[in-house]
């Protein structure tokens, strides 16, 4: 097994109840920093309560399953980071992608996706561990490790900070909070920010880097960072700093090693709950009880989860993008086609989204229709006629979301090897061109989905940078992905601004299916500026720094 997962349970979050100001004070009812490293165990907890920092892409989640314990996570409380893309619609209008993302409302005073003071908490965290680590009397091994993984998170950390704000402090060193200059630093630009974080990946990804390879990692470890989930990030770190030969060279390590491989159920990879596949570079674990995520409450077909279901649905765009299997593209104009559209077509559409009539924990769900509590325009019902299947626990019992909506326990995968693959396909194209390596690593994510072998010969480097990034789009759907990428790429303002997207509706006129697309109006005309590419800096952070200087351009 070579997934790697970590439970964070509430009792180490309190024995560790650690701040950015009070981690170098000693009040009674907390363990001290001096205690901490003289005993490898309270070190370990330590390392855990940081590793709890890693981001939940489910949306609203917790230590413990009180309500009052939820935290939002950066992620948006009741929908995905790709809620707010061409891929997904919700159908409520409070949900923070309707009422503030779509409609261009973010600010300094407002963003759902805010995570400036929870990304520089766990740096000033990794700052402490790493000086107090050099310090300590442990041995030279454990030393190491553990701070190849604290170096590990600490290049996280930034890497979301960048893509998120652009220029920001790069804060290394511990700073002592009592100092206000000291504490008190100017932004350093992108290219230094990402020259930190390719140094670092590249050093503990190294064979000597202090981190165990994934092949050499025993059960009991699992959670913890590996060598290749170090080169993994590099790979997706420097495809966002446009270093396209560095990032297909961190990908192409983690290639060579012949370690990881697809599974063959795309569908049960999204439902394993840790440890489960081959597939899985680095996930977060959670177990429903001590840490647990809301994701079946949140999208499943309301008539079974007892809870909300169907907050945020796919899009007829994102459907329409599922080639046939001949890798031909779908088209409404096509009479075969339009009469059975979900026929014959690439296995991930059905993998990810339940269309209408599809069989889901054991109960055919009617999606199109104004005739179930799952249907359109329904008072639970989908607004788009289609539901999110992708990570939804076909396992987990209805009287367990009845009582506990933080109740799932499905892994979040932060890091898979078919991501890595498309990472390395894109950075080699945009660096050399569609050279046979290319052609690899797409056919093998293809495959898996009845598509391998129908990539077209000789495409160019335009052409194939296309079908890269329509890759990305189905393969990578509802992962946060598509969020991102747009932006990178520059094509989200001509995407999105000024649009609406679409469902579908289904009708019957003698036994005879009529499949009708229609404007979803449930959610705002979306607003996308040039602005939009970078998100504000709180009006709170920039008052307790001035020499962050003025915020990002537009806000």
């Amino acid at each position: 097994m070579k997934s790697f997962t970590i439970y964070i349970y509430a009792a180490f979050l309190a024995l560790l109840a650690f701040s950015c100001a009070d981690l170098d004070e000693a009040p009674k009812d907390r363990i001290v920093s001096s205690s901490i490293f003289q005993d490898q165990e309270l070190v370990l907890q330590y390392l855990y309560h940081i590793y709890s920092s890693m981001p939940c892409g489910y949306g609203a989640m917790a230590f413990g399953t009180a309500p009052h314990n939820a935290i939002n996570t950066g992620m948006g409380i009741t929908d995905l980071l790709d809620g707010s893309t061409d891929l997904l619609r919700s159908r409520a209008g409070w949900n923070e992608s309707n009422s503030v993302i779509i409609p261009g409302g973010m600010s300094a005073q407002w963003n759902p996706h805010d995570v400036w003071g929870q990304r520089y908490s766990a740096i000033r965290k990794c700052n402490h561990m790493l000086v107090n680590l050099a310090a300590s009397g442990f041995t030279d091994d454990f030393k190491n490790r553990i701070a190849a993984e604290v170096r590990f998170l600490r290049a996280y950390m930034y890497s979301d900070l960048v893509r998120r704000y652009g220029d920001v402090p790069l804060i290394v060193e511990l700073q002592d909070v009592n100092n206000l200059e000291e504490m008190q630093v100017p932004r350093d630009p992108v290219s230094d920010i990402y020259d930190f974080i390719e140094r670092e990946l590249e050093a503990i990804g190294a064979e000597h880097g202090g981190l165990p390879s994934a092949e050499n990692l025993p059960p009991s470890q699992l959670g913890r960072v590996t060598r290749e989930a170090a080169l993994a990030l590099g790979g997706r770190a420097m495809l966002y700093a446009e270093r396209y030969e560095k990032s297909a060279w961190f990908s192409k390590q983690v290639i060579d090693r012949g370690i990881f491989s697809l599974v063959d159920n795309y569908n049960a990879l999204f439902q394993s709950k840790g440890g489960e596949t081959s597939e899985v570079l680095f996930e977060v674990l959670y177990d429903g009880v001590n840490k647990g995520h809301s994701a079946d409450f949140l999208y499943m077909p309301f008539s079974l989860d007892n809870g909300w279901g169907n907050q945020t649905c796919p899009t007829q765009e994102l459907v329409d993008s599922y080639e046939m299997l001949d890798g031909s593209p779908f088209d409404w104009s096509n009479p075969q086609h339009a009469a059975n559209p979900y026929e014959n077509r690439d296995k991930r559409l059905q993998w990810s989204i339940i269309v209408d009539g599809a069989t889901f924990k054991n109960t055919v769900i009617r999606t199109a229709y104004r005739t179930t509590s799952d249907g359109l325009g329904m008072n639970e019902g989908t607004n788009t006629g289609y539901i999110l299947r992708k990570f939804l626990d076909e396992t987990i019992p209805f009287e367990k979301l009845a009582i506990n909506y933080l109740g799932s326990s499905t892994s979040w995968k932060e890091i898979r090897y078919a991501e890595v693959l498309l990472n390395y396909a894109e950075a080699q194209n945009e660096a050399v061109g569609a050279d046979e390596s290319v052609y690899n690593a797409m056919e093998v994510v293809r495959r898996r989905a009845g598509l391998g072998g129908t990539l077209p010969a000789g495409l160019d480097q335009t052409g194939m940078r296309e079908r890269i990034r329509h890759e990305r789009k189905v393969e990578l759907a509802f992962e946060g992905h598509r969020f991102w990428d747009i932006r990178r790429w520059r094509i989200a303002e001509e995407l999105l601004h000024g649009k609406r997207f679409h469902g579908i509706k289904i009708t019957e006129n003698d036994n005879v299916k009529n499949y009708e697309v229609f404007e979803i109006t449930t959610s705002p005309v979306q607003v996308f500026l040039p602005k939009h590419y970078l998100m504000p800096i709180n009006f709170n952070e920039l008052a307790k720094n001035p020499k962050l200087g003025p915020n990002n351009e537009g806000y």
